[in-house]
């Protein structure tokens, strides 16, 4: 089950930032203007990484280069939604046309602290939106869209081949969600007299 948005159990991390684009999900080649019918390509580990982090109580944000209608045909043709409790918690359509997308999605989930949050993207602009947002853990991800050598001159804090390593990375550079302790209190034992 995943865990309510509103209930936060994760104190170091509260907002992942993806860029939809062909990160999470790839559409058929010169079909953008044909996305009802397009083919759409789930980018593999992008569902069972949302539902990680969403365990974790972490709100996922996704940039779209879209507008708000193609960007919601390609979400409802993925079978993904769009509220507290669905797959994705917040969507910033046409991003490209934002001043600074990742700092919006911040200033929409509510952050007090913009270390709170971590985007993990795939251009040079992105990559540099994010370090000018003061992301914990800006993340590159070399999916082919933007050459390597691109990516590796922007700023970033590390460089993943794709998104299945994300969880793996956030365990090893974050600690564990705190949890509730329960101490077992046992009778004290009887001193004979």
């Amino acid at each position: 089950m995943i865990q309510p948005a509103h209930r936060t159990i994760d104190a170091h991390l509260q907002l992942a930032v993806f860029h939809l684009n062909d990160m999470c999900v790839a559409v058929q080649e010169g079909m953008d203007r044909f996305l009802a019918t397009a083919s759409l390509e789930r980018m593999p580990g992008v569902e069972a990484t949302f539902t990680w982090l969403r365990k974790r109580g972490v709100r996922i944000c996704l940039l779209s280069d879209y507008d708000r209608e193609h960007t919601l045909v390609i979400l409802h043709r993925l079978g993904w939604s769009v509220d507290e409790d669905g797959t994705v918690q917040q969507i910033i359509i046409q991003q490209q046309e934002q001043g600074n997308p990742i700092a919006k999605a911040q200033e929409l989930a509510g952050l007090s602290n913009p270390r709170l949050s971590m985007s993990a993207v795939d251009t040079p602009r992105l990559l540099e939106q994010s370090n000018a947002a003061r992301v914990h853990f800006n993340l590159a991800i070399c999916n082919g869209r933007s050459s390597y050598h691109q990516l590796a001159t922007a700023p970033h804090h590390a460089m993943l081949d794709n998104l299945r390593q994300l969880p793996n990375f956030v365990i090893e550079h974050l600690p564990e969600p705190a949890k509730p302790t329960h101490r077992l209190h046992l009778p004290q034992p009887l001193h004979g007299s």
